[in-house]
């Protein structure tokens, strides 16, 4: 119901949109103020009014279809265009507004970020409880768009072809030949001739080819084949290119390539080369990912808590960077998101070894999850100073991590025909990867970097809503850059070693999560690991509020400043806005009573 009401195109002027958005966020605030020990500020009428007007203005929406961009061939084909962004938005303001009433009636249940003295001490409270549970099942069913086939939307289906085909052909393609050898293949099947090829982006320099050197580099791929392995790679092409339109092929031809980590590769490749394309399995194995979400948060339940799970189904339920037009329905793609979640589960269950393993094996899947190891060692030697109990944790992680990095290491390295070689490959390819600012990517260096390209009017968007990237990088642009990284990493530090003193072992692994915005960007799909937010926030009812606000302002952001530069800006301000108050809350905290 509330979805519906904060539809945009369901109002249908400015002072239906007053009424409904500013009666639903102005109560929502004065409740919120009003538990959190402000009551007799807001009885006041005039502040009560002034609150409401206020959400009024800032929520404001207009419904109508956008200017006919400039940059079309004709009248019609701009029109054209210009409803067909108008329908995209409005298909994305649908699934946002639902998230944002699901998250607000979250925020409303806890009646404020009031600690009790009754929640600390585990008094339940079944009302909250139940409350929870069914926003967490509507979050979750929502992200799938409450299972209703979406064919063709977002990147999903190019994912799962890089992700497929990468990774069951890892052998002769590798990093940098993917593109070269699927071009090729589409030029022998007739689908492609000399004057269509699409742009082929080099995976060597992220640039792109000319159509001289695409044909080129696609000629010399085909030696790199076995006659036998050549014919069911193209027909593995053959059977993409039958579901693809066009635009799926600029799609893949145009992204980054296959990037996974060679430990990804063996066991991606350990799926892709038993299940065809065209068998029944096939389906299934892409259906794996929402069990291994399904599997990570009933494990949340399990080690945490009911109302954690749910909390932590709600962030990742509706997290719009994450979202499923991004990676939903993928090949693996959450696989390592589960390797941290059962990980910090254990370890919760103080079962160390087997944490250590889950958690080495995140780390080697994605790179990054290696924080969430790393703060682990951290907060058991802090406490391990005063505590032989945490010295006994730390040396069973440590044996579990790494029994299992070597183990993934040995089959990474015999499992395809590169060896260890595919881990140079791998370090070419992202120092390449790394050297580029690509547009996407969340954290506090990218934070910088797009706060001075955009005020510098190097960074715009066209009237397609493209985002346009001028070639401009002074000499001075990484020193600043670094500069403030460090300025800022320097407090997050100490206030981590100070919250690692306090905290258990497995409480600072979850902490790892506000420290990967602050050390590195990754891209925007990459941020569901703030889900670990709401382990820590099991008994802490300010986490609690403050992870959900910040859930609801990505949401917020993404739809106000859609296509734009300051999109992603916005969405880097919060992600470390929200690390450096998890730091901050948990680093005065008194310590817990034994």
């Amino acid at each position: 119901f509330l979805g519906h009401l904060f539809h945009p195109s369901c109002l249908q002027n400015t002072l239906a949109l007053g009424k409904r958005v500013g009666l639903v966020f102005g109560l929502v605030v004065c409740h919120l103020l009003r538990e959190s020990g402000f009551a007799g500020f807001l009885r006041r009428p005039a502040v009560a009014t002034a609150t409401v007007f206020c959400f009024v203005l800032l929520f404001h929406t207009e419904s109508k279809p956008p200017a006919a961009p400039a940059l079309a061939a004709d009248a019609a084909t701009a029109q054209a265009l210009a409803e067909a962004m108008h329908r995209e938005k409005v298909q994305l303001g649908w699934q946002l507004s639902i998230a944002s009433a699901g998250l607000l009636i979250a925020l409303v249940a806890w009646r404020g970020a009031r600690s009790q003295a009754g929640r600390a001490q585990g008094r339940p409270n079944l009302p909250r409880t139940l409350a929870l549970c069914l926003i967490a099942l509507a979050a979750f069913a929502s992200y799938y768009d409450f299972f209703r086939a979406k064919p063709g939307v977002g990147f999903k289906d190019t994912d799962v072809f890089h992700y497929y085909m990468g990774s069951k052909y890892f052998s002769e393609v590798g990093y940098f030949d993917l593109y070269h050898c699927t071009l090729m293949a589409l030029i022998e099947s007739g689908v492609e001739s000399r004057f269509e090829l699409p742009r082929v982006r080099d995976q060597r320099t992220l640039r792109f080819h000319t159509s001289d050197s695409a044909l080129a580099a696609a000629r010399q791929c085909r030696a790199g084949f076995e006659d036998a392995r050549w014919r069911a790679f193209a027909h593995d092409v053959a059977w993409f290119n039958h579901r693809f339109v066009p635009k799926h092929w600029r799609l893949v031809f145009e992204d980054h390539g296959y990037n996974p980590t060679p430990v990804w590769s063996a066991v991606g490749g350990a799926f892709s080369s038993r299940v065809p394309v065209d068998g029944a399995v096939f389906a299934a194995l892409i259906d794996l990912d929402r069990w291994l979400i399904v599997l990570g948060l009933l494990a949340v339940g399990w080690a945490f808590g009911i109302e954690a799970a749910a909390v932590a189904t709600i962030v990742w339920g509706t997290g719009t960077h994450w979202g499923f037009g991004w990676i939903g329905d993928s090949l693996l793609r959450n696989l390592w998101l589960f390797g941290v979640l059962l990980g910090l589960c254990l370890a919760k269950k103080r079962w160390d070894t087997l944490a250590g393993g889950f958690l080495a094996l995140a780390s080697l899947l994605r790179i990054f999850p290696g924080v969430f190891a790393a703060a682990f060692v951290a907060g058991a030697w802090l406490r391990g100073e005063q505590d032989a109990g945490e010295r006994r944790r730390l040396v069973g992680f440590l044996t579990g991590a790494g029994a299992t990095a070597l183990f993934l290491l040995v089959w990474a390295a015999t499992s395809t025909a590169w060896g260890i070689a595919a881990f140079a490959e791998f370090y070419e390819k992202m120092s390449v990867f790394a050297a580029q600012q690509s547009l996407n990517k969340l954290g506090l260096s990218s934070l910088v970097w797009r706060s001075i390209m955009v005020s510098s009017g190097h960074l715009t968007t066209n009237a397609e809503g493209a985002a346009i990237l001028s070639a401009w990088s002074p000499a001075w642009l990484p020193f600043a850059i670094r500069g403030v990284q460090l300025a800022v990493l320097i407090p997050a530090s100490i206030w981590f070693v100070r919250a690692a003193r306090r905290l258990e072992a497995h409480e600072s692994a979850a902490l790892g999560f506000a420290l990967i915005p602050l050390l590195a960007d990754p891209a925007n799909y990459y941020f569901s690991f703030a889900v670990c937010g709401a382990l820590l926030a099991a008994s802490r009812p300010v986490l609690r509020v403050g992870l959900l606000a910040v859930s609801v302002a990505w949401i917020a952001n993404a739809l106000w400043f859609y296509r734009e530069p300051a999109e992603y800006l916005g969405a880097s301000v919060l992600a470390v806005a929200l690390s450096l108050f998890f730091l901050r809350v948990l680093s005065r905290e008194e310590p817990a009573l034994r």
